[in-house]
């Protein structure tokens, strides 16, 4: 029999209800490579994406035995597959690696008594993308592992099927003494038949974000204050639920002791007024009582300023390359001004500065709330502008009827590749000293508060050994004399480009001549100064 008959008997073989020249039609329109071989693996036929695949012109494969033609698989399964499909008469699948070009090839085999028929496809980009899959399900395990927020993986039933090390120390429980329990073991009975739909609806409703507080329940029976995030997850293993929790029981206790004195303020003020219409002798009598109310407020005052200085960082910070030095002066025994230095990441040194609007009492509970957005966030941020803009979402999600909005400027320092990034909202512009020259690094955004849609931006750029940067709030430069003439940022620039000072000294030097201006008037507002040596 002729190569053209064998061919043609070999078609005929795998298509009988067709004539030769529909199937050869309908072969050369598949998007699969096709091979018909004959019971020695020898080609009959290739159509023009088998030509395209194997990269060999069909009139050189036609006639060759299939192993001839792709010897990278001659130790392989891929012949040993053929031939079982052939004496067994059943299909078969199956995927393989060309260890020469590293190409995946999904290989369907379909017998016939005759002959043999292969359909061949590129599957690469698939099994790169099943192993990057794979990697970043392996990489987020591990941030998850490693996250300071407690972290709970459920299943689609709500069970628990992964517990972090955080959450294992917030609930007491080992992770193997609670996976496959329900979600509800964490709570009071009172909460186990309404958190089930919250999660559900939370999952589907992201955009509602964090839900609490509620009370959870440890296995030492303690029963701390929690708030959760809900997201809904799709894995390789199914559908679930992860849950972030904050434990927020000394931040509520504080914000209740700080609500407290507001009121008693409030109270005392109220109490003063209707003194005034008393006799001279219910006036003395009175007072000594307002002097006690007073004494207690300051108390209770300073108990706030203690509460507030245990939430900032020690005043001077220090990283291999760099070194941080700080001024901070409330107006009052509390402030508006906040500000945190940590190292995000080896050799990245975050520097975040805010200022709530006001001063006093007011705008140290905004510095409260602004603290509590920032904390769950805090190492989540891999940049500036991540930070900010979640900073500014949450705080819009969770304060913005308070109607009270404050600046921040956030500042990395890579000493690894001597570069700083930074974004700002509505801060006053920071001072870079390079080689002598001063450049402004100015807000990228407005005011944070004010709008959880709102846009900020990041800037970056290389910094040299020996430059010095000084961030501060508005407080220093608007401080007016007694004719009413500001200290002026002018001035402030002035003074950092003119002297060979720094850090603590630099600082010493600025509140001394601002002092200076105010001719023995007292600050009208809250002053932080954070002076910055890369060395």
């Amino acid at each position: 029999m002729s190569d053209t008959e064998e061919q043609s008997s070999g078609i005929r073989a795998a298509f009988r209800s067709a004539s030769r020249k529909d199937v050869i039609r309908i072969l050369e329109r598949i998007t699969d490579a096709f091979l018909s071989l004959d019971r020695d693996l020898r080609i009959l036929y290739a159509n023009f994406e088998a030509e395209k695949l194997l990269d060999i012109i069909r009139e050189n494969l036609v006639g060759k035995r299939l192993p001839e033609v792709l010897p990278q698989f001659n130790f392989s399964n891929l012949f040993p597959n053929m031939v079982e499909a052939m004496q067994t008469g059943l299909p078969k699948d199956m995927e393989i690696l060309d260890p020469t070009e590293k190409i995946w090839y999904e290989v369907r085999i379909f017998p016939s008594p005759e002959d043999i028929a292969v359909y061949l496809r590129d599957v690469t980009s698939r099994k790169e993308g099943e192993v990057k899959l794979k990697e970043s399900e392996e990489r987020l395990s591990e941030l998850v592992r490693t996250s300071l927020d407690p972290i709970l993986s459920l299943n689609e039933l709500l069970e628990v099927s992964m517990i972090n090390p955080a959450a294992e120390s917030l609930f007491g429980y080992t992770s193997w003494e609670v996976t496959g329990k329900p979600v509800s073991f964490f709570l009071p009975e009172r909460y186990t038949s309404l958190l089930p739909s919250v999660i559900r609806k939370l999952g589907e409703e992201p955009e509602r974000g964090v839900f609490g507080p509620f009370k959870a329940k440890r296995k030492n029976g303690t029963v701390p204050i929690i708030e959760a995030s809900v997201s809904k997850v799709n894995t390789s293993s199914g559908r679930g639920y992860t849950l972030i929790l904050r434990d927020i029981t000394e931040r509520t206790l504080t914000q209740k002791k700080l609500r407290g004195t507001v009121e008693e303020l409030k109270k005392v003020d109220r109490e003063r007024e209707d003194l005034l219409e008393n006799l001279e002798a219910e006036v003395e009598a009175r007072s000594n009582e307002l002097a006690k109310f007073f004494r207690l407020m300051k108390e209770e005052l300073n108990l706030a300023k203690r509460v507030q200085n245990s939430l900032l960082p020690p005043i001077d910070y220090a990283l291999p390359g760099v070194q941080t030095h700080i001024t901070y002066l409330p107006l009052m025994e509390v402030g508006g001004d906040w500000y945190d230095i940590f190292e995000s990441r080896p050799g990245v040194l975050r520097i975040i500065l805010a200022d709530a609007t006001g001063h006093g009492v007011q705008a140290a509970l905004v510095t409260m709330t602004i603290k509590g957005v920032y904390e769950p966030l805090k190492y989540l941020a891999d940049s500036p502008v991540e930070l900010i803009r979640g900073i500014n979402t949450d705080y819009c999600r969770n304060f913005k009827n308070l109607q009270m909005y404050f600046s921040c400027f956030i500042l990395d320092i890579d000493t690894i590749d001597r570069k700083i990034r930074f974004a700002s909202g509505g801060h006053p512009a920071l001072l870079w000293k390079s080689k002598g020259e001063v450049k402004l690094l100015e807000r990228t955004g407005s005011l944070l508060g004010l709008n959880s849609k709102m846009e900020y931006t990041e800037e970056e750029y290389e910094y040299s050994q020996g430059d010095s940067i000084l961030m501060l709030t508005d407080g220093i430069f608007e401080e007016f004399d007694s004719e009413q003439n500001p200290f002026g940022e002018e001035r402030i620039e002035a003074i950092f480009k003119e002297t060979r000072l720094g850090g603590r000294e630099l600082q010493n030097q600025i509140v001394k001549e601002m002092r200076a201006h105010l001719g023995g008037k007292e600050p009208q507002d809250d002053i932080t100064l954070i002076s910055i040596s890369l060395v």
